[in-house]
């Protein structure tokens, strides 16, 4: 067997287990609901996916709500490859939870508030952890961040 066949395969085994951890951690802080967890992530991500650089670079340094862009419920769920209305029911769930606010009618974020939650924020904490662990193991088998 080929290292580079050995080295995938590592890779793969590495990734599968962070996407499992991931998956724990996202079902403890968002109630066992995995659905529910991939909509409020792909919102507040997107709506700071414009933000790079060095600001914001500590878990309680939490970007304020005028500086996330706004997403509507049809940007998540063509993102997420999922129905409309499956998404939009997550969308009044997070609404009715406070880890949502409608932004005129430019579309949703995940407030401030929210993310400072410490559920929320204990489980960006755990999430850090368990990223730094996957991109060790990475450079273990001689792959490396870019």
């Amino acid at each position: 067997m080929s290292e580079e066949y050995v080295n995938a395969r590592a890779a793969t085994r590495y990734a599968t287990d962070y996407i499992l951890r991931w998956v724990e951690i996202a079902t403890e802080v968002h109630g066992s609901d995995l659905l529910y967890a991939l909509v409020f992530t792909t919102l507040w991500a997107g709506n700071c996916s414009h933000i790079r650089g060095s600001v914001y670079t500590e878990v309680d340094d939490i970007p304020p709500d005028h500086e996330r862009r706004p997403l509507t419920v049809r940007q998540v769920a063509d993102s997420l490859g999922l129905p409309y209305e499956t998404v939009r029911r997550r969308f009044v769930e997070m609404l009715e939870k406070g880890m949502a606010q409608r932004v005129g009618r430019e579309g949703f974020i995940v407030p401030q508030s929210a993310l400072a939650r410490p559920e929320v924020v204990q489980g960006l904490k755990r999430s850090h952890i368990s990223l730094t662990r996957f991109l060790k193991e990475l450079k273990s088998i001689g792959v490396e961040a870019a």
